[in-house]
This record gives C-alpha cells, sequence and structure tokens, in this order.
C-alpha cells in the first residue's frame, strides 16, 4: 500500500483484476480498480497438517533438539522486503539468556541482493544456535521443520499473502508477524501476535510504503510466548486455515473467467 495510481491505471485497463488478498482487493478499490475480484488462495491442510506428538519429538530429536528446546522458524527469501536482519536481531535479543533457543532459517544463502546471513549471524552471536537451510527443499523436509518449532516469525515490510504464515497456522504453531498488509490479515483476531511497526518509508517499487517491525516488541511477543503469556489461538488460526478450501479458489476463478466472457 498504496497502490500508486500509474499501477492503477494499467489494471484498469484489464478485464478483471484477480487479486490473492483482501488487502490487496481493498487497495485496489481504493485506487479505482473497479475491475477487481479477490481470489481466496486455497491451502490444502491434509498436506499441511498437525503432528502427532510422537511425529513431533521424532522431526527434533532428528534435527538434534533436547526436550526444552525453543525452535523459532523463519522461512523467507533473502532479499530486502523480507527483513531477515530484523527478524535475526530479535531471535539474538531474546536468545541472550536462553542456551536453549534455537533459529531455523530457510532462504537463499547465497542471494545477490541479500545479507551475508553467515557474517550476520557471528555478529549477532547466534551462529551456534542456527541451522539454515537453502530454499528448495522436499515437501517432507519443510513439514518437518514446521512441525519441529514453536513458532514462527516473519519480519517482512510488506506481504501481498505470505504463503509460510498460513502453513505455519496450519501446522498449528503460533505466528508472530510485522502488524502490516497482508500478514495483519492473517494474524489479526488474537489468530497470531502482531509487531508494532516504528518505522516507514516510502519504497521505489511503486511508491509502496514499508514497515519496520519494532526490535524490543518482537522480543517482548517472542519472549511472552516463551513463557505462554497471552498466546495466540492456535485452533482459532487453524479454523481460518480450513476455510480457506481449493474448491472455493476454483469457484472463483471460474466465475471471473464466466464473466468476462460473457461481456465478451
Amino acid at each position: 500500500d498504496p497502490l500508486c495510481m500509474s499501477w492503477a491505471a494499467q489494471l484498469t485497463q484489464m478485464d478483471k483484476a484477480v487479486i490473492i488478498s483482501k488487502f490487496g482487493f481493498e487497495e485496489a478499490q481504493k485506487a479505482g480498480v473497479f475491475n477487481a475480484s479477490y481470489l481466496q488462495v486455497g491451502v490444502d491442510t491434509e498436506l499441511w497438517k498437525q503432528p502427532t506428538p510422537e511425529e513431533r519429538q521424532r522431526v527434533r530429536s532428528i534435527l538434534g533438539f533436547e526436550e526444552d528446546t525453543f525452535a523459532v522458524l523463519t522461512i523467507a527469501d533473502n532479499q530486502e522486503r523480507k527483513n531477515l536482519s530484523r527478524s535475526m536481531e530479535i531471535f539474538s535479543d531474546f536468545a541472550k539468556d536462553k542456551p536453549n533457543a534455537k533459529y531455523i532459517l530457510v532462504t537463499r544463502k547465497g542471494s545477490p541482493v541479500g545479507w551475508n546471513l553467515d557474517d550476520l549471524a557471528i555478529d549477532l552471536e547466534i551462529m551456534n544456535k542456527m541451522l539454515m537451510f537453502e530454499r528448495g527443499i522436499d515437501f517432507k523436509q519443510l513439514w518437518s521443520l514446521y512441525a519441529a518449532s514453536d513458532c514462527f516469525l516473519l519480519c517482512s515490510k510488506t506481504e501481498g499473502l505470505g504463503m509460510p504464515i498460513l502453513e505455519a497456522m496450519s501446522v498449528g504453531i503460533p505466528v508472530i508477524g510485522t502488524n502490516c498488509t497482508g500478514i495483519k490479515e492473517h494474524l489479526s483476531d488474537n489468530r497470531g501476535l502482531l509487531i508494532d511497526y516504528n518505522y516507514t518509508h516510502i519504497d521505489p517499487f511503486g511508491n509502496g510504503t514499508r514497515y519496520w517491525a519494532d526490535r524490543d516488541n518482537g522480543v517482548r511477543l517472542l519472549s511472552n510466548l516463551y513463557v505462554d503469556y497471552n498466546p495466540p489461538d492456535i485452533v482459532m488460526a487453524r479454523k481460518y486455515v480450513e476455510d480457506r478450501k481449493w474448491s472455493i479458489a476454483v469457484d472463483q476463478l471460474d466465475a471471473v473467467l464466466k464473466e468476462v466472457i460473457d461481456e465478451k
């Protein structure tokens, strides 16, 4: 946000603009893109299932976790918008007095437009607490990382949808994310924990707003979750993704296509 007028003008020339978040749809409406439709992206909750206690214990054991290990997971590309440095700063502050804390990061380690992650981890003194995986791992391994984790952390400066958030909610782990854009849409109403932002700027990418997650507030939320103080409603979060059936997305897209054909 906001959708700049030059981009909106291009969208109005299309027969339909199909937008994958309510946040994005509302921004389009504000900019006068009245040919927009909302497409609710689905989640296969049978695939992204909640682990049994036995499954969770097994994958944690494979990762070398102790019984009291508290694992924080981030899945995000290594590029500016995902703000990996803030996620790592928050974990570093949180983990200073917690020898049982671990940070799992799935990303693009060799990104030409991202951080030197090993150097950053050394500077933040968390290298010995990190498990880093290259993006593109197979589904079973990716699901196992969700299943083994105690929470999901995403400090993106903006998100159109944020698919890993929905996956984490489906697997049944609490999510902490920046209080902005598509993240706020998913985590509102106590479905997750929202990090306040303390700074915004206008980005060259479409003159959009970038929201900077507050470091101290992120640490506070993570620390509260660690002691199980005021956690989000995991049941309600799971119900939210269960309602996002792919059959609904198919029906929505089918209706849009038929509308366009009829108009032609």
